[in-house]
């Protein structure tokens, strides 16, 4: 069997959904989800900006985005740009990275979702609306960080990246827009600077997708007007094998093992889990909150079997 942080953390909310995701995947993927690809695309591949809009190219191919208020094109092109600038950010500041080969854990497999740089220092990457000392003790305790720790017996560092609110289908965040000069295009701020009384009125806000201005220039404009450090926060957790959190955690996760094995389509909802704050929406909502009884089969539209 092969095991993962993720399919830990789809138990513990829904064990339901668990059984559901190994036979059948969602048509459909979230914005959120998009961009995770995007990323990772980004900073795995030959060059950060090509290789982030390559994997979106990929996953749209495959799936239909969930566009909400927006066309899904607006929608595509709105996450294709955050991810260019978001993985050349990444880029700058660690290096390529790369992910990791499964390793053993007891009798079965470990699928890391982490990222290794060149150091050997792993990285949990996610994407946070904001961050402050809730959120980011909430990761730190997530099977997302434990697991990996506890699987792989290395230290691990989390890195945020603070996306902004999504409000009208965007992302609100420096990732994102900006002021730019009402006559000369090329200047941009993000933020006041200490030498000057900040923008006049004439400046105007700009997404982005509707200008031309690329993914290095966006950043290094970034890097002037002093964002970045908000933007990318890290923590590094360190591994302790005398660390009895660890030896509880390892020994919680062989007896989840048998568990997780057992998953049922039958077993009862988890309805708390379903539209959790922060969290994309249960691909399997069609089904489960249907007014009437169906099969996934009669959905075919919306999933498919894997």
């Amino acid at each position: 069997m092969i095991l993962s942080a993720q399919a830990y953390d789809i138990f513990d909310r829904c064990s339901r959904r668990l059984a559901l995701e190994r036979t059948h995947e969602s048509r459909g993927i979230s914005p959120l989800g998009l961009l995770y690809a995007g990323i990772e695309g980004g900073i795995i591949g030959a060059d950060p900006c090509t290789s982030a809009l390559d994997s979106i190219r990929a996953i749209t191919s495959r799936f239909d985005v969930q566009s909400g208020d927006l066309a899904p094109i607006s929608v595509v092109r709105h996450v294709g740009f955050m991810a260019e600038v978001i993985s050349l950010a990444l880029i700058r500041k660690f290096g390529r990275m790369s992910r990791l080969q499964n390793v053993e854990f007891g009798s079965h497999e470990w699928q890391s979702n982490l990222f290794e740089r060149k150091n050997g220092d792993l990285h949990r990457i996610f994407l946070v609306s904001y961050l402050d000392d809730d959120s980011l003790r909430s990761f730190a305790h997530s099977w997302g960080t434990v697991g990996e720790l506890a699987a792989l017996e290395r230290d691990v560092t989390l890195t945020a990246v603070v996306i902004g609110a999504q409000r009208a289908g965007r992302r609100h965040s420096h990732w994102s827009k900006c002021w730019q000069h009402p006559i000369q295009k090329s200047a941009l701020r993000f933020a006041s600077r200490k030498r000057d009384d900040g923008f006049t009125k004439g400046w105007r806000e700009v997404w982005r997708e509707m200008t031309d201005i690329s993914a290095a220039t966006w950043l290094d404009k970034m890097g002037t007007d002093d964002v970045l450090p908000d933007l990318i926060q890290s923590r590094r957790v360190p591994y302790r094998p005398d660390d009895y959190r660890m030896v509880k955690a390892r020994e919680d996760m062989f007896k989840i093992i048998p568990q997780m094995e057992s998953a049922s389509i039958d077993d009862p909802m988890r309805r708390s889990s379903c539209d959790e704050v922060g969290r994309s929406a249960c691909p399997f909502q069609a089904w489960c909150w249907s007014p009437t009884a169906v099969d996934l089969d009669d959905l075919d539209h919306l999933y498919r079997a894997r």
